[in-house]
């Protein structure tokens, strides 16, 4: 799993079992925060169907952290003002790099990658049941 598809499953577990997990690792290893966790908003890039030119569309709230773990340096962004979360994650990020409960934290990143593809599964039944089928019109 590259970097940052266990940032993206991460951020879809369960914010108590990362928090946990991360109480684990700091017994385990030196962790020391680079960035606290800070907020900030991105332009949001998007793409116009019609020409396909790029324009940006407006801002995103997002939380990022830099932690250091064992010399290896973690790094998280999430979505909205979340700092503990944001910390934690970076904390996993690092974990994982320096193989440190490499193997809880992709099983911890495959539950969200679970709960992230039910959240498509609801969405997509969702927008099914209000498809119009004009063959029947």
């Amino acid at each position: 799993m590259n970097r940052d598809k266990l940032i993206f499953y991460l951020q879809r577990a369960e914010p108590e079992e990362i928090s946990i997990l991360c109480q684990q690792i700091r017994q385990q290893a030196d962790i020391r925060i680079i960035q606290q966790p800070t907020e900030q908003t991105l332009m949001l890039p998007l793409v116009d169907p019609v020409n396909q030119g790029s324009f940006y569309g407006g801002e995103v709230l997002v939380t990022s952290a830099i932690v250091r773990v064992n010399e290896v340096d973690g790094w998280s962004m999430i979505m909205d003002d979340q700092s503990e979360l944001a910390c934690n994650i970076a904390i996993l990020d690092g974990a994982f790099t320096a193989c440190i409960e490499k193997k809880a934290i992709k099983s911890l990143a495959a539950k969200g990658r679970e709960h992230h593809e039910q959240d498509l599964r609801d969405t997509e039944s969702q927008v099914s049941a209000t498809r119009v089928s004009f063959d029947l019109m």
